[in-house]
């Protein structure tokens, strides 16, 4: 019994309810996916996923965007340039169906938008070219009011939006249109049958962070489509089409709902961890990763940047993305016989990597500069890139070792020592009068919010560095969020992932949390945006125009559903709540939780081997630990301690006693698997 459930937030019938939840699957999809929640309970009120495939608005707005009724409501556009907007209250995504009466010549017109800011005759941009999305039109030519359905052809589904904006246009003003019903099918996690079946949860003293977690695992859920439902490449002149084919499973990870609908490597570094931990959808997750191995440049071994249509390469640091997925991928599905059948490829892919590193100072030279949007150079000796062909090596060997491939283990790990050696040097990359790495090892104009932050992350850096990096770090911090050196002016969710997950490596827990608050906060409550999923950058000013010079659009072109910034779901699982595998499908596993300000959390997931679940509860004189993980599993429960290791009460099958460790302030104990409960007391 969880610690908390003596807190009575829901009745029994809504839990039956959840269990109970049935809808289909997209269109033609198989349905694979599970038929309930691995983790029922009160924490399912946060959850902003559909009880059913098919919804409807909820509120109808005027064209000045004012409140006028609930949907259903009274709804009639009546002449030329008459237009009312339909909010659903959340993103969403799919096919829209309009049923209505009308009379008159004309056009009933359709645009989409995510953010409140683009409602009007024209969707927000997402096709990628100069030409405008622009809307659809259904044909009106009745001399009296005549009823009529208009859905959407499947090549114009629209990904990612909240409101529809529904208007008639003429060429004179006898043009009646009643909106009797709007349908949308929903045609993200195409293989689900229930779509708030999660493999994963979590819940603490904090209500802001749990709607961020469950904004995050939704973010990643409207990013889980259809593989025919890719957007196509090059763009139309004008208009969007998004009938292109990823790859061959029936679902597949993008970057984004709306756009670009395309598996972008450097993306995966951060969605595969967060589909994982939340959804816990395996078969999308080696979708995307198929994607990038079979797209590889079988000559060079090159990954590429972004898979089809759009097939881009020349990105050093998205290939070693794609490298570090692969092993987040196989830690929690255990699928070896995956990791076999790719290792041919992976070992491809690290002789096409590792050739780049000078023989002589042991450093990555970075010749593949597309990266994720960074302005400040990214060539040479840079510290992203020797951040990520770290953890390429470190990680590398884990699943080397997985395989039995020892020599490989022994070769990379030495490598990976020489590199770190040299990144940490005066000499290179670290600067000791700031307390951070440069942006490259000849180029200290800026000190990355990116490098520094894996450094900390992956472990990159002397441990002696730790504290000084994470303290200049904030030195970034504005009002709504961490404004990346890399990208002047604009606040980055990809690189505060990395950010937060860095200061929760190295317990830096309050300011992990503060920067949570302060930027997917601010994004959350925004009453502009979505307010149920996560941006993929903002302006610092507030606006949504992120990488203006790039996108050129005003704000309209960035994607407010954008898998790359869903950090908070592996940071609050994985290290506030602290439970996370080590070996692959958590046969070995790890409990670390970290409390900030927070007085209680808990959460889980679920592999192959079952479900992993843990919970801590702040007392006056210490904390109370529960965790249930598979019988057939082993852990190590390592406390935050002080100056000795604490009293640990536990039960019956724990008798092992934790050690404490000065050098990182934690008591480390051996615990086996199953249903335990631990009183820590200082």
């Amino acid at each position: 019994m969880y610690v908390f459930n003596n807190i009575c937030y829901f009745t029994l019938q809504a839990v039956l309810a959840s269990h109970a939840l049935a809808s289909q699957c997209w269109q033609n999809s198989t349905c694979t996916g599970p038929a309930g929640p691995s983790f029922p309970g009160m924490w399912e009120s946060n959850m902003f996923s559909p009880t059913s495939r098919t919804v409807s608005p909820v509120r109808i707005l005027d064209a000045n965007d004012r409140y006028l009724s609930s949907y259903p409501g009274p709804a009639n556009l009546n002449g030329n340039g008459s237009l009312l907007v339909f909010d659903f209250g959340q993103e969403v995504g799919g096919i829209v169906t309009v049923e209505y009466a009308a009379s008159g010549e004309g056009s009933l017109g359709l645009a989409f938008t995510e953010a409140k800011n683009f409602t009007g005759y024209m969707s927000d941009e997402s096709n990628g070219g100069s030409g405008p999305d622009g809307a659809l039109y259904a044909n009106i030519s009745f001399p009296s009011f005549t009823n009529a359905i208009y859905s959407m052809p499947l090549d114009k589904l629209r990904g990612g939006f909240r409101y529809l904006s529904l208007f008639a246009l003429s060429n004179n003003t006898k043009i009646n249109v009643e909106i009797n019903k709007i349908e949308l099918e929903i045609s993200f996690q195409p293989t689900w049958q229930n779509l708030r079946a999660y493999g994963g949860y979590f819940d603490s003293s904090d209500q802001l962070l749990n709607r961020i977690w469950y904004a995050s695992a939704y973010t990643v859920q409207l990013s889980t489509v259809p593989s025919i439902t890719g957007r196509v490449w090059p763009p139309p002149a004008e208009g969007w089409n998004n009938n292109a084919v990823l790859g061959s499973a029936e679902e597949v990870i993008v970057d984004g709902a709306k756009r670009d609908r395309a598996v972008w490597s450097g993306d995966l570094g951060i969605s595969i961890p967060s589909v994982l931990i939340s959804t816990g959808d395996l078969d999308a997750a080696q979708s995307a990763l198929n994607v990038q191995y079979i797209n590889q440049n079988a000559a060079t071994g090159e990954l590429p940047q972004v898979g089809p249509p759009i097939g881009f390469y020349g990105s050093d640091t998205y290939h070693m993305a794609t490298m570090i997925a692969t092993h987040d991928y196989v830690l929690y599905s255990s699928d070896m016989n995956w990791l076999k059948s790719v290792w041919p490829n992976y070992l491809q892919a690290m002789k096409y990597i590792t050739a780049k590193i000078d023989s002589t100072t042991g450093l990555l030279n970075v010749t593949g500069t597309s990266g994720w949007g960074r302005t400040a150079t990214d060539a040479g000796y840079s510290t992203i890139g020797n951040m990520l062909q770290y953890r390429v090596l470190t990680s590398g060997s884990r699943l080397a070792y997985w395989l039995g491939s020892t020599d490989l283990v022994i070769e990379w790990e030495s490598v990976a020592a020489k590199l770190k050696s040299a990144v940490n040097s005066a000499d290179y990359n670290w600067d000791p009068t700031v307390g951070a790495f440069k942006n490259t090892a000849s180029d200290g104009s800026i000190y990355p919010e990116d490098g520094n932050s894996m450094a900390l992350y992956f472990n990159g850096a002397d441990p002696s560095y730790n504290a000084r990096i994470s303290q200049q770090l904030t030195s970034n911090w504005g009002p709504i969020g961490a404004i990346t050196p890399e990208l002047p002016g604009n606040i980055v969710p990809y690189v505060e992932s990395y950010e937060i997950k860095g200061h929760l490596a190295v317990r830096e827990t309050q300011r992990a949390l503060d920067l949570i608050r302060l930027s997917w906060g601010w994004y959350l409550k925004n009453p502009y945006g979505t307010e149920s999923t996560i941006m993929e950058g903002y302006y610092e000013d507030g606006s949504f125009r992120y990488a203006n010079d790039g996108y050129n659009d005003a704000g309209s072109y960035p994607s407010h559903a954008h898998g790359w910034s869903t950090g908070p779901i592996d940071a609050l699982t994985s290290y506030v709540v602290g439970i996370r595998p080590v070996a692959p499908g958590g046969t070995q596993w790890i409990l670390a939780p970290q409390f900030g300000d927070l007085s209680w959390a808990q959460g889980g997931f679920t592999t192959p081997m079952g479900k992993f679940s843990a919970s801590w509860k702040l007392q006056h004189d210490g904390y109370l630990l529960e965790y249930d993980t598979p019988e057939d599993t082993v852990g190590i429960v390592s406390l935050p301690s002080e100056l000795e290791a604490p009293k640990v009460q536990s039960s019956g099958l724990i008798h092992a006693h934790p050690v404490f460790n000065i050098s990182t302030g934690l008591s480390d104990m051996p615990v086996p698997g199953g249903k335990h409960t631990l009183i820590i007391t200082y």
